[in-house]
């Protein structure tokens, strides 16, 4: 399935009275690249909240101060709208976000010809179990999801493969083999009349009750996390606009951010090298290698000759006479083959020879020690520029008066729910055998054991043992295909990926070693900002470039803190993968990339601006006023 967007429109928000985004020509064909250049308070993250929350559902929860804070600004308007036209293959529908700020309430609804307007956000069948917040935030792109992918407590990487190579219908394969097996049980069941079935049955129904609750909690809390950090990156840019005012604080906030990126990194460099020195033992103490050089001396005094080596011995047996000038007969030949392997082969010898050879090679140095103090010197260094944010964090809050307070303050918040939240999803989700406070009432892997625990009893007591074996024997394949078709997937994108890495980041090493739940790099805990950005376009790339669903890419401030090598790697990469891109530009990002497409036919140029005389926002088209404005207002968006 390939889905495009048409168009946005906008209707009494926040500073918008009217507006309309097209993205397709004159003859209604999709426009590949669109490029949309919003200047400040025009509606570029509001643009992005509203795609966010009507495609992902989200706006359904609103509370009715989030609601009333998209109210128009110049006019009075009881009620907003924003609509975005979408096309699935060839079927169109528009998706409305009707916004009413008296009662502060959101309505979703969709218009699907030859239908009308219905409530809810209707799709096509084929796509609608995958349209969850966390998918959403795959094609409906920022710079801040980018860090969640490699986020060691989420599972985005994994579900994200799961859901775009429709391996989640494997799982419905499981569930309807579950229910042939129920269904066997229940026929055979009413044979008889059992008190004890009866109370099998109630138990396993009880705890596929708690399994079902214990998932929705799960997606639940995925919900609350995705939510939470979504506000804190919210809050926390409110904290930098108002960090701002005070710029001798801001500067040196911003240095010590710089230092501490430098500092992660050297660590990082620094961890690797001592992993690197200490495959060499004789380095980890001066006695340790002592004894490895005395050892080494010790097997260069044993003298093994090549005449008592078992090469030797199996020669002779194949010879008529012996050394001695003796007849070798049948008995002999025998008795000298059996006895050879008590000897060392020519094989071995080198094999020894060259451990010999190493042992006596070992020179100990202070390497490894100095490399030790310098990562203590790089963790102290860590721990004081931690000591200085703080302080500084400190004297932006009291500069910036209780606003500033309270948002430091909500972030904080902020930042313990999400600690919550994930300490409970991850209690939820152990497997860990041994950890006692673990039970069916609070584990998935608990009442999965339970569940299968009164599954066998109900076979038992139904005699339907060999249905119960059949339904084991499917799920086992079943299970075994997802785990070799997910193992093999992640494998061609993990290479992938890499390939379209080393194009990108051509300035140090970053690779993907694996992909379990999260993406895990090669012999490093993280990334630069501009780094962590390339990781998740190349890793997204890989994704899209070979599903069977093609979907648009939405991207706010696409290059981040890129250099232009990058932004230059990256913009040839995105027309390869995704066919159409909608990416919302700072003026700062026109260079080295959206300058990049200016040559491509198939794109087009938006400049968003509010009108100096009535702050009204209109819209102009064309490459020469977006090329020209971005010229003139470059650095505006700091």
């Amino acid at each position: 399935m390939k889905m495009a967007i048409l168009e946005l429109e906008y209707k009494n928000i926040r500073k918008i009275t009217a507006l309309k985004l097209p993205f397709t020509k004159a003859d209604g064909s999709v426009i590949s690249n669109n490029f949309i250049m919003m200047a400040n308070g025009t509606g570029k993250t509001t643009t992005m909240e509203l795609i966010k929350g009507l495609f992902d559902g989200t706006a359904a929860g609103w509370t009715a101060s989030k609601v009333r804070s998209f109210a128009p600004t110049l006019t009075e308007a009881d009620r907003g709208e924003f609509s975005i036209t979408v096309k699935f293959d060839d079927r169109q529908y528009k998706y409305f976000l009707s916004m009413n700020y008296k009662d502060g309430t959101v309505q979703v609804e969709t218009s699907a010809p030859p239908k009308g307007r219905e409530a809810g956000l209707r799709l096509p069948e084929s796509i609608r179990g995958i349209f969850t917040p966390e998918f959403v935030r795959r094609f409906v792109f920022d710079g801040e999801q980018a860090a969640k992918s490699m986020d060691s407590s989420s599972n985005e990487a994994d579900e994200t493969i799961r859901y775009l190579y429709r391996l989640d219908e494997l799982d419905e394969i499981l569930a309807a083999n579950q229910r042939i097996l129920t269904e066997i049980q229940n026929a055979e069941g009413k044979r008889g009349t059992s008190s004890s079935l009866s109370n099998l049955r109630t138990r396993q129904s009880d705890i596929d009750a708690i399994r079902d609750k214990l998932r929705a909690r799960c997606e639940k809390l995925r919900e609350e996390i995705a939510a939470f950090e979504a506000e804190k990156v919210e809050k926390e840019k409110q904290r930098q606009e108002l960090d701002k005012s005070y710029e001798k604080l801001n500067q040196e906030k911003n240095d010590i951010l710089k230092e501490q990126q430098k500092n992660r990194g050297e660590i990082d460099v620094k961890i690797t090298s001592i992993l690197g020195i200490i495959k060499s033992p004789y380095l980890l103490s001066e006695n340790l290698c002592a004894r490895m050089f005395e050892l080494g001396n010790s097997m260069k005094k044993l003298k093994l000759p090549k005449t008592i080596a078992k090469d030797f011995f199996t020669e002779l047996a194949s010879a008529d006479r012996c050394v001695c000038d003796r007849c070798i007969g049948e008995r002999e030949r025998t008795a000298i083959l059996k006895r050879a392997d008590q000897y060392l082969g020519s094989d071995q010898q080198s094999v020894l020879n060259t451990v010999k050879s190493s042992l006596m090679d070992s020179v100990y140095d202070e390497r490894l020690k100095k490399a030790f103090e310098e990562l203590e010197e790089l963790r102290a260094q860590a721990n004081r520029l931690d000591t200085r944010f703080k302080t500084n964090e400190e004297k932006l809050i009291k500069a910036g008066g209780e606003k500033a307070r309270e948002l430091q303050e909500r972030i904080e918040e902020l930042i313990r729910l999400i600690s919550i939240a994930r300490d409970e999803l991850e209690r939820i989700e152990s497997k860990d055998e041994n950890d006692a406070s673990l039970t069916e009432e609070n584990n998935l892997h608990k009442a999965d054991q339970k569940f299968k625990y009164y599954e066998q009893e109900i076979a038992k007591a139904t005699r339907t043992n060999t249905a119960l074996r059949k339904k084991e024997l499917v799920d086992s394949l079943v299970n075994e295909i997802k785990l070799q078709a997910t193992t093999a997937l992640k494998q061609e994108i993990v290479r992938k990926t890499n390939e379209k890495l080393r194009r990108v980041i051509v300035d140090d090493y970053v690779e993907i070693e694996s992909i379990d739940r999260y993406i895990k790099l090669k012999g490093r805990d993280g990334a630069s900002e501009g780094q962590t950005l390339s990781i998740a376009y190349c890793f997204l790339g890989t994704l899209f470039e070979d599903s069977e669903l093609e979907f648009p890419f939405i991207i706010d401030s696409p290059t981040g803190k890129m250099d232009f090598e990058k932004r230059q790697a990256v913009a040839d990469i995105i027309p390869l993968v995704f066919n159409q891109m909608i990416a919302f530009v700072q003026s700062a990002e026109v260079e080295r990339f959206a300058d990049r497409f200016y040559a491509n036919p198939d794109s087009q140029y938006l400049t968003v601006v509010a009108s100096p005389q009535d702050q009204a926002v209109v819209v102009y088209e064309g490459i020469d006023f977006f090329d020209s404005y971005q010229r003139e207002h470059k650095g505006d968006e700091k």
